[in-house]
This record gives C-alpha cells, sequence and structure tokens, in this order.
C-alpha cells in the first residue's frame, strides 16, 4: 500500500463511526467515548432555534454611551409606492433645485454628527409627522443613511428603500462605549 493511500484511509477511518469497545488496529485509533456519535444524523425537525433581539440600541444605554436621537421617516407613505417622485415635489415645493441646496440651508435642523441608524418600530412617536418640511428633512437624512450608518459626509442617494425607512439615529461615546476595555 502507498503511503497517500495509507494516510487517506487513516483520515477517513478516523471520521466513520466505530463500536465504543472496538479496539486500535494497525495503528489506528477509534473513538472511545460511547457518546460521541450520539444524535449524528437526526432529523432536522428535533433542532431547536430561538430568534434572539436586543433592544439596547434603540433604547440607549447611559453606561455604554449610547445616546438615542431623533427619529426620521415619510409620513404619509404615498399610495403609488413612488418615493423618490413624493421627494422631488417637496424639493421643488420649498424652492430648492438639489437636495444639496436644501441639505445646505437646513443645515442647522439636520444631524452632523456620524451616527448608528436603527429601525424604528414606532414612526408615529415623532412629534412632526406629516408636514412638508419634516418630511423632507427626513428624506435629507434618510438619503444619507445607508444600512446601519448614518454619515453626514455622505452623498445624498433617494431610492425606494432608503425613503421607506422608519429610522432612529443613535450616537455613540466611543471613551464610554470601550471604558471597559481599558480596565
Amino acid at each position: 500500500m502507498t503511503p497517500l493511500l495509507a494516510h487517506i484511509r487513516r483520515l477517513v477511518s478516523s471520521w466513520l463511526p466505530v463500536p465504543a469497545g472496538a479496539c486500535c488496529t494497525a495503528g489506528i485509533r477509534a473513538p472511545r467515548e460511547e457518546l460521541h456519535w450520539a444524535n449524528s444524523g437526526g432529523p432536522r425537525s428535533r433542532i431547536v432555534t430561538t430568534p434572539l433581539v436586543s433592544r439596547l440600541l434603540s433604547g440607549g444605554s447611559a453606561s455604554l454611551g449610547l445616546n438615542p436621537g431623533k427619529a426620521y421617516g415619510i409620513d404619509p407613505a404615498p399610495s403609488d409606492g413612488d418615493w423618490r417622485s413624493l421627494v422631488r415635489t417637496l424639493l421643488a415645493k420649498a424652492g430648492f433645485n438639489t437636495a444639496e441646496q436644501a441639505w445646505h440651508a437646513w443645515r442647522d435642523e439636520l444631524p452632523e454628527d456620524t451616527a448608528m441608524v436603527i429601525d424604528c418600530d414606532d414612526p408615529k412617536s415623532r412629534e412632526d409627522n406629516g408636514s412638508p418640511r419634516a418630511n423632507l428633512i427626513a428624506a435629507l437624512v434618510l438619503g444619507r443613511c445607508c444600512g446601519a450608518l448614518f454619515s453626514p459626509e455622505r452623498p445624498i442617494i433617494w431610492s425606494d428603500r432608503r425613503l421607506s425607512r422608519h429610522v432612529r439615529l443613535v450616537n455613540c461615546d466611543a471613551e464610554s462605549f470601550t471604558q471597559d476595555d481599558h480596565e
């Protein structure tokens, strides 16, 4: 037998189930634990999974330096689902040609720091629901959000997916968040 074939045989035989009382033959060790192969190949219906959901970010945590900010979302939703044309109409009614002009004009009402983005469960918690100005401000913020990050340096991209979200910005104080790491 060639050395390569002997090596492959040793590898394969070490993975195959062997009765617990089997003895070693030809220098190949067999697993001796009786429960080593227990429940291998059981049906997938016996697997138990539990979804874990954390509300730590959305509620904030003073000890971790997580401060929940304002919620943003466009209300009411357009009946035809065309978010971009709704926002362009709001932009024109406000007297702006581009989203960047609106961003610079209303800079004092918009967030200025990078923040984490958390999807809101209750978009009605916002105090300024429904006004055209509040909807345009929400569109400007949502345009600079990607997945889980808001950055004021990002370009404003209005996609139907971004504009249909209701989010809350959460600021993270880096010193408090990593405080336990330094101890």
